[in-house]
């Protein structure tokens, strides 16, 4: 099962007050206002859609006290998804197959040890450079340099 989202807020109401509506993709709050997907935030953690409630609806609702920070600069409560949620549960729905279970195995055998490898004999337990790009390109170098020492070693 998916670890559920955490809720960093300091808010009484955390985020398993909030229902959601798959039909019409928006969270209704418990005083039955709409909160709507508003736009697509990126951040260290992951891509993440944002789900905003109205400023009017927020300022008169009984609840507010309960549901918003004091230092709640926007005024209205506001939700994140994971933007990959769908495919994540979707995911986990397989996770008993046997097709599913067989390609996790393959994955061990394959994938891990690879891993394991490139940490090892390419200097993947810590990278010279910062960010994701100069990582992404760390990797890849890695992977190309594991590749072609794989190549020699079957051609001989």
């Amino acid at each position: 099962m998916p670890q559920p989202a955490h809720d960093r807020t300091k808010a009484e109401l955390k985020r398993d007050a909030f229902t959601y509506n798959e039909q019409r993709d928006v969270y209704l709050c418990p005083n039955g206002k709409e909160l709507r997907r508003k736009r697509l935030y990126r951040s260290g953690s992951g891509l993440f859609w944002e789900y905003w409630a109205e400023k009017k609806d927020c300022g008169s609702c009984p609840l507010r006290q309960k549901c918003l920070n004091e230092t709640d600069k926007a005024g209205a409560r506001k939700l994140q998804d994971s933007y990959f949620k769908t495919v994540v549960q979707e995911h986990f729905s397989r996770r008993w197959e046997p097709e599913y279970r067989e390609a996790l195995k393959q994955r061990q055998i394959w994938c891990e040890g690879t891993f394991a490898a490139q940490k090892w004999g390419h200097n993947l337990t810590r990278l010279l450079r910062r960010g994701l790009e100069a990582a992404e390109d760390h990797c890849l170098l890695s992977a190309a340099a594991l590749n072609l020492k794989r190549m020699i070693k079957h051609s001989v």
